[in-house]
């Protein structure tokens, strides 16, 4: 049955998709931000909409904010342009209603600013990239292989 059980999980794991990570570097290091994005939304054309994408969504303010998102104050949207492939925008707003307070996160630039008023602070900068791939078959395999090995030895 333990066989038929990972015989049966095996081939879903080959299919598995990776995800993205995107980090901010910011000239001032007035915020520490990073959000990810599906294998499938880093196509051409593709819009980024999925569930991860929005609940990644993580700012930290040098005014001692930590934005989120993921809850019905926040939202954005970014997408991978067709032309150029390798070009992408982003554009999310982050509201902190207890504190009257947004942040608004462009593939830019960052803003932290008063819902009327001028920005608190203001840093221009650039995300970096990096794969996050998923556990290979093979790795699955081993570890597969190993449970039921020491499984077997402790019967």
């Amino acid at each position: 049955m333990k066989l038929l059980i990972l015989g049966l999980f095996f081939p879903l794991a080959s299919f598995a998709q990776g995800t993205t990570l995107f980090t901010w570097h910011g000239v001032s290091n007035y915020f520490q931000a990073s959000f990810q994005i599906t294998e499938a939304e880093w196509q051409p054309g593709a819009r980024w909409t999925s569930q991860l994408f929005m609940d990644s969504m993580s700012v930290s303010s040098l005014s001692g904010a930590t934005y989120h998102g993921g809850d019905s104050s926040s939202g954005g949207t970014g997408g991978v342009y067709v032309d150029p492939p390798d070009a992408w925008y982003l554009t999310f707003q982050l509201n902190d209603f207890s504190r009257q307070v947004e942040m608004i996160v462009t593939d830019g630039t960052m803003r932290e600013k008063p819902f009327f008023g001028s920005a608190i602070y203001f840093e221009p900068g650039y995300w970096t990239t990096t794969p996050i791939p998923e556990p290979s078959v093979a790795a699955l395999s081993t570890l597969g292989m190993l449970t039921l090995i020491a499984r077997n030895h402790k019967a």
